[in-house]
């Protein structure tokens, strides 16, 4: 077993982390036909996983057939799969460097309709040498032990991409104007909304870009960026007009309350983490199905 594994597996039992097992991929009830060469893979499946038999292939054949070219990326090989008529179980061998969790990946595919869709990953704790290993090894608790690190590693990975892409004050998103200017009755809410927050503040406002990351909520249609002088502070407050009202939107305002959370403001570093992790839980997310910016 390796290191991983074993780490998974005593996380799991000794202080009973909760590790909910990944469902096992569904197959189609027939067995599997081993196959060891990604030649033989459906052709939607094969380009999936980075190889479509070109000097460009990002996966190659473990057990490389004379005169096929190595992957052009590095330290990505395909060792066995399984196929029946609907659905197809690979797995691969991924080196660091390519996934947040370096090691053996089982992927499956089911045919729906004329294409083959992707529809589940696992990792595995060692290499399999068949099909039938293939299958034990999914069911096996150090593999799915190590499958549920692997995805919170993987949720953790993007909540941290959205977060440093969402900082209104580190990030540029190139946006449109509003075709209407920006009215005095506009100008006394948001300087209005700024000295409530920094009383006394020197408030500029840059023109009003139209839609609204999809993270601010159904009802945001614009939003401004405010430059801010104070005795208290420098810097700039990103506000939005939300239901025709210009506030603080949930980014600006999650960023702010993430600015007040600092490790000198608690007894232990370890309640400061906890802390931290629990205001990251709270960044607000898109709806299911938004677009990035409306």
């Amino acid at each position: 077993m390796n290191p991983l594994a074993y780490f998974a597996v005593a996380l799991w039992s000794c202080f009973g982390v909760a590790i909910a097992a990944a469902a096992e991929p569904a197959s189609d009830g027939h067995a599997l036909q081993e196959v060891h060469s990604l030649s033989k893979l459906p052709q939607d499946v094969a380009k999936a996983l980075g190889w479509q038999h070109s000097d460009r292939d990002e996966i190659a054949d473990l057990e490389a057939e004379s005169g096929s070219p190595a992957p052009t990326a590095g330290g990505r090989w395909f060792l066995l799969g399984g196929l029946s008529k609907t659905f197809a179980l690979v797995a691969i061998e991924e080196e660091g460097g390519r996934s947040l969790y370096p090691g053996f990946h089982a992927k499956a595919f089911s045919l729906v309709g004329d294409s083959w869709i992707a529809n589940g990953e696992w990792m595995l704790s060692s290499p399999p040498h068949t099909i039938d290993e293939l299958e034990q090894l999914l069911r096996s608790p150090e593999s799915q032990a190590l499958t549920a690190l692997w995805r919170q590693k993987q949720r953790d990975f993007d909540l941290q991409q959205r977060i440093m892409h969402s900082d209104p004050n580190g990030s540029y998103r190139p946006r449109l104007l509003r075709e209407i200017n920006i009215s005095d009755d506009e100008v006394r809410q948001i300087v209005g909304v700024v000295r409530a927050l920094i009383p006394g503040a020197i408030v500029m406002i840059s023109g009003v870009a139209q839609g609204c990351p999809c993270a601010d909520g159904p009802g945001c249609t614009a939003q401004v960026w405010t430059a801010v002088q104070s005795s208290q502070r420098t810097g700039s407050i990103e506000l939005s007009d939300i239901n025709d009202h210009w506030v603080l939107g949930p980014v600006q305002r999650w960023f702010l309350e993430s600015e007040q959370l600092e490790p000198a403001k608690f007894p232990t570093f370890a309640a400061y983490a906890a802390a931290q992790e629990a205001l990251n839980n709270r960044f607000p997310a898109c709806a299911k199905g938004a677009s990035t910016i409306r």
